[in-house]
């Protein structure tokens, strides 16, 4: 039960705004965010976490269409390693991002 409400937490907190240089469409962009959220969701446990977190995550998408992350921005180096652990080279079904373009979204983490 603490494990479903951790995720559904988590879930609501993850940011729906990339920044990116270009104009995209919120509602396309939100389908990676859902999924990027989904991602996270399967093994988090809150005991890694002292205290609420927000972490900006910066990845780009391979030509394989795969996320690879270049950047998590956080002191906890245990919520570093999730995030890199649970993202990197994880397949995306949707192909609305583009190929080698930075992007960023924002997690909330809690306990």
């Amino acid at each position: 039960m603490k494990k479903l409400i951790l995720s559904a937490i988590v879930s609501l907190f993850v940011s729906t705004a990339f920044a990116s240089t270009s104009d995209d469409d919120p509602k396309v962009v939100s389908k990676t965010t859902k999924e990027l959220s989904l991602l996270l969701n399967k093994s988090f446990s809150g005991d890694i976490l002292e205290k609420e977190e927000l972490v900006k995550v910066t990845f780009v998408v391979n030509k394989l269409n795969q996320v690879v992350v270049l950047q998590v921005n956080s002191n906890n180096s245990q919520i570093q390693d999730y995030v890199k652990q649970v993202l990197n080279y994880k397949k995306l079904s949707s192909n609305e991002l583009v190929v080698g373009k930075d992007y960023v979204f924002e997690v909330r983490f809690k306990n």
